[in-house]
């Protein structure tokens, strides 16, 4: 790390080796909806190590590289992700009208084997509720984290993160089963 901060290049591809396991599951995990998932995915690790080159001189205490490098990629995607669901919201219409069967995924917890036309609906809901409660849902759901993983990059208890997965469910039912309703009115 101490070469990397100084500008030495040839441990640059060292550095890139050892973390991009967990930057290419991060953005796994951030752009599981994205119109382009994997091209996005490898784009945003491109340009996340554009910007830790760019901004490692800044990090004062080397032992915070892991958690400053996840919060780049995090923040890369998060915005990445907004332009998608802005594109999406603009040019694709989701139609939920008799799609009951989404309900049943959410009650048996099915939600993790549904199909890509499922997934895009469910997204479209699943974007419209608190940050905090979408995030778990596709952290858990849609991405495979354990729930102790969830806990430990949240920074939270197990506990805290099993009650969010509960009211995560409730409010995406009720959430879907009002869209349901109002698109087959």
């Amino acid at each position: 790390m101490k070469e990397v901060k100084r500008g030495n290049e040839k441990y640059y591809s060292k550095l890139m080796e050892l973390y991009n396991p967990m930057l290419k599951r991060l953005a796994n995990f951030y752009l599981n909806s994205s119109y382009n998932k994997y091209a996005d995915i490898d784009d945003s690790i491109q340009e996340v190590w554009i910007k830790v080159f760019k901004y490692i001189e800044i990090l004062d205490d080397l032992t915070k590289f892991p958690s400053w490098l996840s919060k780049i990629m995090k923040n890369y995607c998060i915005n990445l992700q907004k332009r998608n669901t802005d594109f999406i919201k603009k040019h694709i219409v989701i139609n939920l009208e008799n799609r009951h069967d989404l309900i049943e995924k959410i009650e048996d917890e099915n939600i993790n084997n549904i199909n890509i036309s499922d997934r895009t609906a469910m997204m479209s809901v699943l974007n419209e509720l608190p940050e905090v409660y979408s995030e778990i849902l596709k952290m858990h759901y849609f991405s495979g984290f354990r729930i102790k993983d969830i806990a430990f990059t949240q920074g939270i208890s197990e506990s805290l993160v099993k009650w969010r997965l509960v009211k995560a469910r409730e409010m995406l039912k009720k959430k879907t089963k009002n869209k349901i309703k109002n698109d087959g009115r």
